[in-house]
C-alpha cells in the first residue's frame, strides 16, 4: 500500500501538464502512487501521460470520457490504494516537501484531514497573485484539533477546495464521499463534509501548493451562465451533514460559509438582469433551502433578507472590493521592489 495516492485529473494541459507531474514525482516522499485521469484530452497529453507512465511506474492513467474535473476525480478516488489521498489539478505544482510533511503530520496523531496553504500565481507573468494559509484562528490550535474547536470559522478558515488537503482514505471511503457532478464548485461538498466529520484535523504554517490563475476561460462569463452552482453545492453539503447526524452542530458555520459563497457569487456577476434573477433565486429558494438566517449569515448577506433592490448594495460592495484588491497589488509590487526581498528570498529558501 502507497502512503498516499494522487490524484490529478487531466483535460487538455499540454502546456502545464509536465510541471505538475514533475513536482509530484520529484517529491521528498517517495512511497506514492500517481492516478492520472485523463478526461478525453485532445491534446498530447495523453502521449505525456503515457510517457511518463513509461518512465516511472508510480504513475497509472485511467482514460474517462470527457465528463469533467468531478467525473475524473470519482474514478481516481475509485482506483487508489493508498492510505492518504491528495488531489492535485493537471495545472497547479506542489513543493518538494508538500505530501512529506502533510503525511507526516497527519499519521502521527492518526488525523483525517490535514490542510495546507495555497499560493495563487499568474499563469503567463509567473507573479505571485496572492497567499491563503489556514486562517490564523485553525493556525493557533493544538494540533490536531477537533472541527468545532474552530467554531463557526471551519470552512471559511479552511475553505471548502481541494488544493492543499490531504485526506484520510478509509475515512473518506467510510462517510461514502464523491465529487458532485456539476460544471463549477464540484469539490465543495466532498472537501466541506469531510472537515465537519473528520475526528483530528492538522494544518500547516505555510503554503506549499502553487494554484494558477488567469487560464483557460472568463471566470465572470462562466459565472454569468450557471451562478447556481455554488449554492448546489452548499445544498447538498446540507444533505450529506443532515444524513451524517451532524448538521445542527455546525450549523453556524455552515451558514456563515454558505452565505459567504452566495455573496461571493453576487459580487462577482457582471450582467445585471443575472444578477437580479439570481438574487430572487436566492431569496424565493436558496435561503429556505439553506435554511440561512440572518443572524448567522456573514453581514453582506443581510440584502437577501431585504425587501430593497439590491443592485445599488452589490454595485458599491464591488468598487469597495476592486479597491482593496488594487491597494493588495500596490503593497505586494512595492515589497518585489524592496532592497531586503532579495536576501529574504534566500532565507526562505535556506529553511525550506
Amino acid at each position: 500500500m502507497a502512503k498516499v495516492s494522487v490524484i490529478v485529473p487531466v483535460f487538455n494541459v499540454e502546456r502545464y501538464l509536465g510541471e505538475c507531474l514533475d513536482s509530484i514525482l520529484g517529491q521528498t516522499l517517495r512511497d506514492i502512487e500517481v492516478l492520472c485521469v485523463d478526461d478525453g484530452s485532445t491534446d498530447s497529453s495523453a502521449k505525456i501521460l503515457s510517457d511518463y507512465a513509461v518512465r516511472d511506474n508510480r504513475v497509472r492513467v485511467l482514460e474517462r470520457d470527457g465528463k469533467g474535473a468531478a467525473r475524473a476525480r470519482n474514478p481516481g478516488l475509485r482506483e487508489a490504494i493508498g492510505e492518504y489521498v491528495f488531489f492535485c489539478d493537471s495545472d497547479d505544482w506542489i513543493d518538494r516537501d508538500t505530501l512529506g510533511w502533510m503525511y507526516g503530520a497527519a499519521v502521527r496523531p492518526g488525523a483525517d484531514v490535514a490542510v495546507t496553504g495555497m499560493r495563487y500565481f499568474d499563469s503567463e507573468t509567473r507573479r505571485e497573485l496572492r497567499v491563503r494559509k489556514a486562517g490564523a484562528d485553525a493556525r493557533r490550535l493544538p494540533r490536531p484539533f477537533a472541527p468545532l474547536q474552530l467554531e463557526g470559522a471551519l470552512f471559511t478558515s479552511l475553505r471548502a477546495q481541494t488544493g492543499g488537503k490531504l485526506f484520510r482514505r478509509a475515512f473518506v471511503q467510510a462517510l461514502e464521499l464523491e465529487f458532485q457532478d456539476q460544471v463549477r464548485a464540484n469539490d465543495i461538498a466532498f472537501v466541506a463534509t469531510a472537515l465537519a466529520a473528520a475526528e483530528r484535523i492538522v494544518v500547516d504554517d505555510r503554503a506549499r501548493y502553487h494554484y494558477r490563475k488567469n487560464h483557460g476561460g472568463n471566470l465572470s462569463s462562466r459565472l454569468n451562465q450557471m451562478p447556481e452552482m455554488s449554492a448546489l453545492a452548499w445544498m447538498r453539503v446540507r444533505e450529506n451533514l443532515s444524513r451524517l447526524g451532524i448538521f445542527e452542530k455546525f450549523r453556524s458555520p455552515f451558514s456563515r460559509a454558505a452565505s459567504q459563497a452566495l455573496v461571493e457569487v453576487m459580487q462577482a456577476l457582471t450582467d445585471a438582469g443575472v444578477a437580479r434573477d439570481f438574487h430572487l433565486r436566492i431569496r424565493g429558494e436558496f435561503l429556505r433551502a439553506l435554511e440561512l438566517d440572518a443572524a448567522s449569515s456573514v453581514p453582506l448577506a443581510g440584502v437577501f433578507f431585504s425587501e430593497e433592490d439590491p443592485m445599488a448594495f452589490y454595485m458599491a460592495a464591488l468598487a469597495e472590493t476592486r479597491e482593496r484588491y488594487r491597494r493588495l497589488n500596490a503593497r505586494m509590487s512595492a515589497w518585489r521592489l524592496h532592497p531586503l526581498r532579495t536576501l529574504f528570498d534566500k532565507m526562505r529558501g535556506r529553511l525550506s
